[in-house]
């Protein structure tokens, strides 16, 4: 935790990367189990690094997956389950991830398009809920800058939730995304990279430090 906010590096793909993200004080330790995104990994690949990676909380990230899919992620023992959807997915399927799961378990990870919110049936489901930058094309991972304001909203609308800031996210924008969202949980991937799914320690570093000045109880923008 950097000053009260929760950071999760996601998209590793390597022991060395996880190692980079643990001293920086990453908080969450995410992996991608998509084949589509340039820093999926598969399962097998999992296992491999699972008892060597740091004691930090792992976080499975997957799209729509079926029970199948979902289930064998349940078996190799992640902290949470980040599942990204499309806003039409129906409630019943969203249901069968947090009974799966469980639900402090799960973080759901709605696409959510320009003017639309998160559906008032979906918050019972899950106690976290990630927002990223909408793709019509994608599920996030864009490198794009994220609506801050409708996060901003959400996160003043239910108190009681964890949200998650994604996005975009770098050491050049995370000063101005955090002050204008008072976000205390952010999700960092490719902006900080050197290509995709091999971070940079160095551009680690620099969040890093861009979030302690951020954050610094003098700064009267952060509250």
């Amino acid at each position: 935790m950097i000053n009260a906010i929760r950071l999760k590096v996601c998209g590793l793909t390597s022991l060395v990367d996880a190692d980079a993200a643990d001293k920086i004080g990453a908080d969450y330790l995410g992996f991608i189990f998509y084949p589509k995104s340039p820093r999926g990994i598969t399962l097998t690949q999992y296992a491999a690094m699972k008892d060597r990676l740091p004691p930090r909380k792992r976080v499975a990230v997957c799209v729509e997956p079926t029970a199948v899919e979902l289930a064998a992620l349940v078996t190799q023992g992640f902290d949470h389950f980040q599942i990204h959807f499309g806003a039409e997915t129906p409630v019943a399927t969203l249901a069968s991830w947090s009974q799966l799961t469980g639900r402090a378990q799960l973080w759901l990870a709605p696409k959510l398009p320009p003017g639309q919110d998160v559906k008032p049936e979906w918050l019972p489901l899950a106690d976290t809920f990630l927002l990223d930058t909408f793709h019509a094309d994608k599920f996030g991972g864009t490198g794009e800058t994220g609506d801050w304001t409708k996060f901003k909203r959400h996160r003043d609308a239910h108190p009681a939730k964890h949200w998650v800031l994604s996005g975009g996210l770098n050491a050049e924008n995370v000063a101005a995304a955090v002050t204008a969202t008072g976000a205390k949980f952010i999700d960092v991937n490719s902006g900080v990279e050197q290509a995709p799914g091999i971070k940079s320690p160095a551009k680690l570093q620099a969040l890093v430090l861009a979030l302690h000045h951020a954050t610094k109880q003098d700064n009267p923008a952060y509250k």
